[in-house]
C-alpha cells in the first residue's frame, strides 16, 4: 500500500512538475515564474551574483515571479518557506551538496 502511494505521488510530481515552474524572456530580461500557492515566502538565488537571494514576488494567487538578466548562462534553485527546492527542469547540474540546480541557457 505504502508503494503504491508512493508511485501515484511520483507519477502526480512528473505530470505537474514542468507546469509548476516555467520562464519567459522579454527584452534583455528573463521572467522566472514558479507557482506554489501555499508558499509564504519564495526566494530564487543563482550564480550569476554568487547566489545571493532574490526575493520572489506573488504576481496572482498562486504564481511567483523574478526577473534577471537574460544574457548569459546560470544556474539556480529556490528557497520556499525556508527549504531548498529544485524543480524539475529541463537542463540541470548535479551541485557539490549532493543535491542539484536549474540551467538556464539563453535561447533555449
Amino acid at each position: 500500500m505504502g508503494r503504491q502511494i508512493l508511485l501515484i505521488a511520483g507519477i502526480l510530481l512528473l505530470f505537474t512538475g514542468c507546469a509548476s515552474h516555467y520562464s519567459m524572456v522579454r527584452g534583455d530580461t528573463v521572467y522566472i515564474y514558479l507557482k506554489g500557492p501555499d508558499a509564504g515566502a519564495v526566494y530564487l538565488s543563482s550564480s550569476l551574483d554568487g547566489y545571493a537571494l532574490h526575493r520572489a514576488k506573488r504576481v496572482n494567487g498562486k504564481t511567483w515571479e523574478v526577473t534577471l538578466p537574460a544574457n548569459g548562462e546560470f544556474t539556480y534553485f529556490y528557497i520556499v518557506d525556508g527549504a531548498v527546492y529544485v524543480p524539475p527542469c529541463r537542463f540541470r547540474e548535479k551541485d557539490d551538496f549532493g543535491s542539484g540546480n536549474c540551467i538556464y541557457i539563453p535561447d533555449l
